[in-house]
C-alpha cells in the first residue's frame, strides 16, 4: 500500500514553477533535470512537494540494480531531495515523515555523488550505509555512492 499520499503532499502542476526554481537554485548538484521530466514525476505522483521541499521518488515493479546492489520489487528509490531553504530544518522534517512515516516497511536506497559531503552526512545520520559504488555519465565519469536503509525486514525504526 502506498502511503505517502496520506502523510505528504504530491506536487500538482501549479507547483512546478516553484519545483524548478529549487532544481535551478541547486543547479550544481541537478544539472541533469529536464522540465519535461519534472511535469511527468508530477503527473504520475512522483514528487512530494511540502514546505519549499522536493522529493522525488519511485517503487521499484521488479528487482532492479543500483551500482551493484540488487533492490527488490517495491523498494524505494529516492532520486533527489532538495529544499530551497537550507539550514532552516524543512528538510529534515519532509524526510523523516518520507522515510519513517511514508515508507516505514520499505527499504529506502539512494545514490549520491562521492563529494557531495553535505548530503551524504545528512544520510548518515539517518542510518543509511553504503552498499556500493555507482558511476554516471559516459565521457565524464561521475563517480558516487549508493545508500540504503533497512527497514522491511522486521517493520521497525531500525534508528532506535
Amino acid at each position: 500500500m502506498n502511503k505517502i499520499n496520506q502523510i505528504l503532499n504530491y506536487a500538482t502542476m501549479n507547483d512546478y514553477k516553484q519545483i524548478m526554481d529549487v532544481f535551478k537554485l541547486h543547479k550544481s548538484y541537478f544539472p541533469h533535470i529536464r522540465g519535461d521530466k519534472v511535469k511527468r514525476m508530477i503527473e504520475s505522483k512522483n514528487i512530494v512537494w511540502e514546505n519549499g521541499v522536493l522529493i522525488t521518488w519511485n517503487h521499484y515493479k521488479r528487482k532492479q540494480k543500483v551500482g551493484e546492489y540488487q533492490a527488490q520489487k517495491g523498494d524505494c528509490i529516492l532520486h533527489q531531495i532538495a529544499a530551497a531553504k537550507q539550514g532552516d530544518g524543512s528538510a529534515k522534517k519532509v524526510f523523516e515523515k518520507f522515510i519513517w512515516d511514508g515508507n516505514k516497511y520499505r527499504d529506502v536506497i539512494l545514490s549520491v555523488r562521492s563529494e557531495n559531503h553535505r548530503a551524504r552526512g545528512f544520510y548518515e545520520k539517518y542510518n543509511f550505509k553504503v552498499v556500493s559504488d555507482i558511476e554516471w555519465g559516459t565521457k565524464q565519469k561521475i563517480k558516487g555512492k549508493v545508500y540504503l536503509l533497512e527497514q522491511k525486514i522486521l517493520g521497525i525504526k531500525k534508528w532506535l
